[in-house]
């Protein structure tokens, strides 16, 4: 069975030890000064400031490249004030798909454990059995508001060995419709620049 493509971002799926994904999140902050429309399944990184109600730090879009680090990818989007009586977020998002609408005050939640392993889509290259191993960009292309999907993919036309790039390729899911030489294959990956690692991340074999 040919595969198909259908980008929707990163979705966690386990962990580097084997055990499964099963909602772990951290509660982050994306202030109305940020003009980004952002999506679950969007790589986020730190922007540098938390929101002093709650003290969850603030979050931006990852904006693609060579170097620039992440910290986890968007879970969730939450459309209630968690306490912060400053954030009452207004309910007329409800009858349209969940995203981040930009310039608005949210919280959103973030899977953001290093040793998180996501799928996602690759594009712009086809996949091949010595690709993983190696690393790559986030291709950051816009999500849709109509359906509420995320833009971001592998772009596997960066793929190198490059210490810093943003994400690893750790293998991909064996399904039928899902075979090396597809023109869209998604793979395994993990945030290899990751900000609560102690390093700008290691080099593909």
């Amino acid at each position: 069975m040919a595969s198909v493509s259908r980008i929707n971002g990163l979705r966690p799926v386990k962990y580097l030890d084997g055990k499964g994904y099963f909602g772990q999140a951290n509660l982050y902050f994306i202030p109305a000064a940020n003009a980004d429309v952002i999506m679950v399944g969007d790589v986020v990184k730190l922007a540098g400031d938390s929101r002093s109600p709650t003290g969850a730090q603030t979050v931006a879009r990852h904006a693609g490249g060579a170097t620039e680090a992440a910290v986890g990818v968007v879970v969730g989007i939450i459309y209630s004030g968690v306490g912060d009586t400053q954030n009452v977020p207004p309910v007329t998002d409800l009858n349209t798909p969940v995203y981040r609408r930009a310039s608005t005050d949210r919280y959103v939640m973030v899977a953001d454990d290093p040793n998180t392993v996501f799928e996602a889509q690759t594009m712009g290259a086809t996949l091949a059995a010595a690709d993983i191993g190696l690393n790559a960009e986030v291709d950051v292309s816009a999500g849709s508001t109509t359906s509420g999907a995320s833009g971001m993919a592998v772009d596997l036309s960066t793929k190198a060995a490059t210490a810093t790039l943003p994400l690893k390729l750790v293998g991909f899911p064996y399904r039928p419709d899902n075979a090396i030489g597809d023109a869209y294959t998604n793979v395994y990956v993990v945030i290899n620049n990751h900000q609560f690692k102690g390093s700008t991340g290691t080099a593909g074999v």
